[in-house]
């Protein structure tokens, strides 16, 4: 029965990269000209137009250039500023800039702009193809001014942002609020944080005696334990996600992301046998360093002022925070209900942890090896 809804779970979920979909959009402006810097990763433009010609899943840059009209093309119709008054065109040629979480084209644009207070933005880039798609803007109007951060959701249609001059705030109440939104965005979509999150819950509405599992007699006595674990793991990667993002520690994805598949399988194979041995509060405060590097590339790579950094962290982590209280309120209050059917420790129990440990050690395996097995 678990197998099936694993299986109806990831056939209804969109496809997408270990690491969540970003671009990075820098503008400044210059008297009445916009200069963008657009940063496009290699990985996901592949994935729309089908780049990699050989299907070595190595791409050089022979291939990209052979494409490069079409390239060009694509994300050209994906981004209007004031409804096409500003119109975009190339102001040096396409490059590819390495970054620690793989390749991005990068495209130098520019636009004839009247010196407005804000501008119209309608981001569509991948639009048609995933959802989860985000693009960070930070925007300069001025030498020296402070930039204004927001995350453009390609669904969301057109919005319209404000220069800032050189004494205004790091961000305005929209952009906080799309930080916001993409915390709680990012924790949904990170289908390993949560299947996490769900393996230490799994066990919380029980307790050992003589050796075996008997379910707890009260709901607190579930939840104040599951308190106390989600806790550790709260504070652990808010500590990595800052200093991640303000790039004092980096670590490349390629290690982040498989090991975050291994605290999965350590995670639900103490389920099975209790090799944590009774220190799991200890072991989700480990674990949770190693989560926050799978969110820390979002804001790192905008380079923003110290304050407008931490505002925006700040929202971030609120976001992520909220996120994560929802799945585990829910999850809970279903695991709290299920704690005295007969079936729980076998089925609940059991056979969820192997199945997470099927699909942590699928994920650990794609993610060393750079291949592709699951739609998620």
């Amino acid at each position: 029965m678990l197998l099936s809804l694993w299986a109806l779970l990831f056939v209804a979920l969109p496809a997408q990269a270990h690491k969540a979909s970003d671009a990075y959009l820098l503008m400044n402006r210059t008297g009445d000209t916009v200069l963008v810097r657009w940063d496009i990763s290699l990985r996901d433009l592949d994935a729309v137009l089908d780049l990699d010609a050989n299907d070595d899943r190595k791409l050089t840059w022979g291939e990209i250039k052979s494409r490069m009209n079409e390239i060009r093309t694509y994300a050209l119709s994906r981004l209007r500023l004031d409804d096409g008054r500003c119109a975009l065109s190339e102001s040096e040629p396409p490059a590819v800039d390495t970054r620690i979480d793989g390749a991005y084209l990068v495209l130098r644009l520019q636009a004839p702009c009247a010196s407005d207070a804000a501008l119209k933005i309608d981001y569509q880039l991948f639009s048609e193809v995933d959802p989860t798609h985000r693009g960070l803007l930070r925007m300069v109007s001025a030498e020296g001014a402070t930039p204004v951060i927001r995350s453009l959701d390609p669904a969301a249609g057109a919005v319209r942002v404000e220069w800032a001059g050189p004494d205004a705030q790091a961000s305005t109440d929209a952009s906080g609020i799309s930080f916001f939104r993409d915390g709680v965005h990012h924790i949904l979509i990170g289908y390993d944080h949560v299947l996490f999150l769900i393996c230490l819950l799994l066990p919380a509405v029980l307790r050992r005696r003589e050796g075996r599992w008997e379910p707890v007699a009260g709901w607190r006595d579930a939840v104040w334990p599951m308190v106390g674990m989600v806790t550790m793991f709260t504070l652990a990667h808010s500590i990595t996600l800052a200093l991640a993002g303000l790039k004092i520690v980096t670590i490349s994805p390629r290690i982040i992301e498989p090991a975050i598949a291994v605290t999965i399988i350590v995670a639900a194979f103490d389920n099975l046998h209790p090799v944590l041995r009774g220190r799991r509060k200890l072991f989700s405060f480990f674990f949770g360093l190693i989560h926050g590097f799978g969110f820390a590339g979002v804001l790192g790579e905008l380079n923003l002022p110290v304050a407008g950094f931490v505002k925006a962290l700040l929202l971030f982590n609120l976001g992520v925070e909220a996120g994560q209280l929802v799945i585990v309120s829910i999850a809970l209050l279903v695991l709290v209900t299920l704690r005295h059917w007969q079936g729980y420790i076998n089925v609940v129990l059991r056979s969820g942890s192997v199945v997470a440990v099927m699909v942590a050690g699928t994920w650990f395996v794609e993610r060393v090896f750079d291949l592709k097995f699951l739609p998620v």
